[in-house]
């Protein structure tokens, strides 16, 4: 049993919701230690600070996510939990989808993805 199995969606949110909010944050001022703040190892090599800085170049909705966000789901695995946010953008219209993976790692709880769609 995992410490995600124990808890309920609201503490889940509760935990969530200021560190995806950082996210967002730190993708608009494009300050990438503050971004990958929390990230496990395995996701640290994978998004470098160099393609941080070309993902916001390529796909300026990283850039211009509201910070007004809404909760909408959890996804359980056996060892991490995907959090499910609804957003918005300052400069496109529409609603996208953003995925916040946690899971715990030895030094407790690990970053493992990060996804706006």
């Amino acid at each position: 049993m995992t410490q995600f199995s124990r808890l309920q969606k609201e503490q889940i949110r509760s935990v969530a919701e200021p560190i995806w909010k950082n996210i967002i944050e730190a993708a608009r001022e494009r300050d990438y230690a503050r971004f990958s703040r929390g990230f496990a190892t395995e996701l640290l090599a994978k998004l470098s600070e160099e393609h941080f800085r070309q993902s916001c170049e390529d796909f300026p909705l990283l850039t211009t996510i509201d910070t007004d966000f809404e909760f909408i789901d959890t996804i359980h695995r056996e060892t991490s939990i995907t959090i499910l946010w609804r957003l918005t953008s300052s400069a496109y219209e529409g609603e996208f989808l953003g995925l916040l993976t946690l899971q715990s790692g030895d030094t407790g709880m690990e970053i493992t993805a990060v996804s706006v769609n």
